[in-house]
C-alpha cells in the first residue's frame, strides 16, 4: 500500500491552519475594545476572520486524519505479517511521551489527547466501515458536550470508517462523491454559522457552537483541497504544502519552539497586535515550507518523525537517508 499523497497535502494544510490560533493562545496580544483607528479596526477584522474560518477548524481535520492514519498503519502492518496491535500501542507510548513533554511548554497541545483517545480504535478496526460511520454520527451529538475529547473521538472513528471505505486510496474513482459533499457543505455553511453563533449567544457554550459551525467548514475544506489536488498543477503549486505535512509531528513541535523563542526575545506578550501575530506565523510557515523541503531531499522523514519510528519499531529504518543518484 503506498503513500497517499493527498493525506499530506491535507495533514500540511491543517497545519497552516493550527499555527494561526496557537500563536495567540500562547502569546497574549494587545487589544483594546475601544479603539477606533484603522490599525484596531484592521486587527478586529482579521482576528473575526480567524476566529470564524480557523478556530477549531484544523484540529478536527487532524483528529480526522489520525483515524485514517490508524487504519493505514494497521493495514500495512498487517500486510506485513506483523503484530500490528503491539506496534499501534507502542506508537501511542511514544507519541504519548512527546506530547507530555510538549504539554509542559504548550498546555493546549494535542498529542496527549490523541495518544489517550487512540487506544479507544483499536476494537473498532474490525467493525465494517459502515458500522463505523454509524457510531460516529450516533455519538456526534452527545459527544458536543464533552468539548474536544468528545469531537476528537468522533472524528477519530469517522477518519477510521473513511480509511475503511477506502476512498482517499482511489480519488479519481469516487470523485462524485467528493463533489456531491462539497456543493452540500457549501450550500450549509451559512446555515452552520448561523448556528454556531445562536449557540454561543444564547448558551455560552463556545466550544459546542464552535464545533457545530466547524464541521460543515471541515467537510468543504477537505472536499475542496482533494479536488484541486486531482490537477497535476495544482500539486505542483502546492509541493511545499505536501512537505509541511509530510513531516507534520516535527513541524507542530517546531512552531511551539519558535513561537516561545520569539516571545522570550522580542518580548511579544501583550504588546503586539493579533495581526503581527499572524504575520509571524505566517513567516514561520515559509519558513517550515522551506526547511521541509530542503530536509526531505536528504531524508525520508522529519527528525520526530524518525524518533516516532524507532520508538515504535525499536530499530533504525533501513532507508532513513536519501541515496544520491550519479
Amino acid at each position: 500500500m503506498k503513500r497517499i499523497d493527498t493525506l499530506d497535502y491535507i495533514r500540511g494544510f491543517a497545519l497552516v491552519g493550527i499555527i494561526f490560533i496557537n500563536i495567540y493562545q500562547m502569546v497574549p496580544y494587545f487589544f483594546d475594545p475601544s479603539a477606533t483607528d484603522f490599525l484596531s479596526i484592521i486587527d478586529r477584522n482579521i482576528r473575526t476572520f480567524i476566529n470564524n474560518a480557523v478556530y477549531q477548524r484544523f484540529y478536527t481535520i487532524f483528529s480526522f486524519l489520525f483515524g485514517i492514519g490508524f487504519y493505514l498503519f494497521i493495514t500495512r502492518a498487517r500486510a506485513r505479517g506483523e503484530k500490528a496491535n503491539i506496534l499501534f500501542v507502542r506508537r501511542l507510548i511514544v507519541l504519548f511521551v512527546i506530547g507530555f513533554i510538549h504539554h509542559q511548554f504548550q498546555p493546549g497541545e494535542a498529542l496527549v489527547m490523541y495518544s489517550i483517545l487512540g487506544f479507544l480504535l483499536l476494537p473498532l478496526y474490525r467493525l465494517k466501515s459502515k458500522v463505523n460511520f454509524g457510531i460516529a454520527i450516533v455519538l456526534w451529538i452527545p459527544a458536543l458536550w464533552l468539548g474536544a475529547i468528545g469531537s476528537t473521538i468522533v472524528m477519530f472513528i469517522l477518519g477510521l470508517a473513511v480509511g475503511q471505505s477506502r476512498v482517499f486510496e482511489n480519488i479519481h474513482q469516487h470523485k462524485k462523491i467528493f463533489r456531491i459533499m462539497q456543493v452540500l457543505s457549501l450550500l450549509l455553511i451559512p446555515l452552520a454559522l448561523w448556528a454556531q453563533e445562536q449557540i454561543i449567544s444564547h448558551t455560552g457554550y463556545v466550544d459546542i457552537g464552535m464545533t457545530v459551525g466547524g464541521l460543515v467548514l471541515d467537510v468543504f475544506y477537505v472536499t475542496t483541497l482533494t479536488l484541486l489536488l486531482e490537477r497535476t498543477s495544482v500539486q505542483k503549486w502546492l509541493m511545499p504544502l505536501n512537505k509541511l505535512g509530510r513531516m507534520a509531528l516535527t513541524n507542530y513541535l517546531m512552531q511551539t519552539v519558535i513561537i516561545l523563542s520569539l516571545n522570550a526575545l522580542f518580548d511579544l506578550e501583550n504588546n503586539v497586535f493579533y495581526m503581527t501575530l499572524a504575520s509571524i506565523a505566517a513567516g514561520i510557515l515559509i519558513f517550515q515550507m522551506v526547511f521541509s523541503s530542503i530536509w526531505l531531499k536528504k531524508f525520508t522523514m522529519g527528525p520526530m518523525e524518525l524518533l516516532w519510528r524507532i520508538g515504535t519499531y525499536g530499530k533504525v529504518p533501513d532507508q532513513y537517508k536519501r541515496t544520491s543518484r550519479v
